[in-house]
C-alpha cells in the first residue's frame, strides 16, 4: 500500500504562508513588473496567470488531501494492528484449546481434528492408532495425590513426546474432551481418568508392534525417576490397543475398533499387555517381519490378549 507523504498539516501551512508572504512581498515592492508578466495588457486569461493560479491551487490541496490521507493511513495502521493482534490472539487460543494443560502436548480435540482432517484422508499410506492406559494409576492419585501425579504424567509425556519420530504423533486422551459431544454410554464414560495416552504412527502393524516396544523401554526408564517425582520407587506400565486406520473411518470409528481390544487387554494380568485389531495380523506377519520388529521381544514383553469373539476377516 503506497504511503502519504509525512507532512504534517503544521508545516504545509506554514510553506502556504511561506510562497504567499513571498509572492506578496514580490507584488508590493515590484508590482508593474509582477502585473506585466502574469497580466500582461491587464488581460487575465493568459497561460502565465493561469499556470500561477492553477500552481497555487494545486499545491493547497496536495497539502489538505496529503493530510486526509495521513489521517486514514493512520486508521488504517491501527485497525491492521488491531486485526493482527486479535488473529495472533485467535492462534494462542485454538493452540491452547487443543493442548492438554497437565502435560503441554496435543489432547483429545486435536486428535480428533487431525485423524478427521488428515490421517483418514492418506488413502496411499498405513496408519496405525495406538492407544494406552497407564496401569492401576487411580491408585497412584489416591496415594500420592494428583499434584505429584500430575508431575509424573507430565514426566511421561515429555519425555516421550520428544522422542517422537517424524511420522509418529502423540495425544493426550482426556475423556473431558468428548463427553460433551458423546451423549451415549461408550469407551469415553466407561474409561473416564487422565491417564491415557494415544497415538498416530505411519506404517503397517510390525511398526506399531516395533513402536510398543520403544514405549516399554521408556516407561522403564522413567520408573526409576518415580523416587524424585514422587518420593517412592513405582514400576510404571500400561494396557495398550492397536488398531490400523481405515481410511474411511471416522475419530468415533476408530475409537470403536480401539475399545473391543482396550477392553481385553484390560483384562491382562501382566505388567504390560496388549491387543491389536484385527487379530489375523500375528497370522500374516512374515519371518522377516517378525525379525525386523523384535516379534520375539514382544512376546516376552507384553501379555498378548485375543478377541475370541470377534470377526475381523
Amino acid at each position: 500500500m503506497a504511503k502519504p507523504v509525512a507532512v504534517e498539516l503544521k508545516f504545509g501551512l506554514i510553506i502556504g504562508i511561506v510562497v504567499v508572504a513571498t509572492a506578496a512581498i514580490g507584488t508590493v515592492t515590484k508590482w508593474k513588473e509582477f502585473y506585466e508578466l502574469f497580466v500582461p495588457g491587464g488581460i487575465l486569461l493568459n497561460w502565465r496567470f493561469v499556470f500561477l493560479v492553477v500552481f497555487l491551487a494545486v499545491i493547497v490541496v496536495w497539502f489538505i488531501m496529503n493530510h486526509f490521507w495521513q489521517k486514514e493511513f493512520d486508521r488504517h495502521e491501527i485497525t491492521k494492528k488491531d486485526r493482527d493482534n486479535l488473529r495472533d490472539a485467535l492462534k494462542i487460543s485454538e493452540n491452547e484449546r487443543l493442548t492438554d494443560v497437565i502435560t503441554g502436548i496435543p489432547n483429545s480435540r486435536s486428535l480428533e481434528k487431525d485423524i478427521d482432517e488428515f490421517f483418514s484422508n492418506r488413502l496411499n499410506k498405513k496408519m496405525q492408532f495406538i492407544f494406552i492406559d497407564l496401569k492401576n494409576f487411580r491408585k497412584v492419585n489416591s496415594k500420592f495425590g494428583f499434584n505429584k501425579t500430575n508431575d509424573l504424567l507430565r514426566t511421561i509425556a515429555q519425555t516421550i513426546y520428544k522422542r517422537m519420530r517424524r511420522n509418529e504423533d502423540m495425544y493426550k486422551y482426556s475423556v473431558g474432551d468428548v463427553l460433551n459431544k458423546h451423549e451415549k454410554e461408550s469407551f469415553y464414560r466407561v474409561y473416564p481418568g487422565g491417564d491415557e495416552f494415544a497415538f498416530v504412527i505411519e506404517g503397517d502393524q510390525a511398526d506399531a508392534i516395533g513402536f510398543s516396544n520403544r514405549l516399554v523401554a521408556q516407561f522403564e526408564e522413567i520408573s526409576k525417576k518415580t523416587i524424585q517425582i514422587l518420593g517412592e520407587n513405582i514400576d510404571l506400565s500400561f494396557h495398550c490397543a492397536i488398531v490400523e486406520i481405515d481410511p474411511r473411518d471416522s475419530f468415533d470409528d476408530i475409537f470403536r475398533k480401539a475399545e473391543d481390544c482396550y477392553r481385553i487387554s484390560k483384562e491382562g494380568t501382566a505388567s504390560f499387555t496388549i491387543c491389536w485389531h484385527p487379530n489375523t495380523i500375528e497370522k500374516v506377519l512374515s519371518k522377516d517381519t517378525k525379525k525386523k520388529t523384535d516379534y520375539d521381544r514382544v512376546r516376552k514383553l507384553f501379555e498378548v490378549m485375543t478377541i475370541v469373539d470377534k470377526d475381523y476377516e
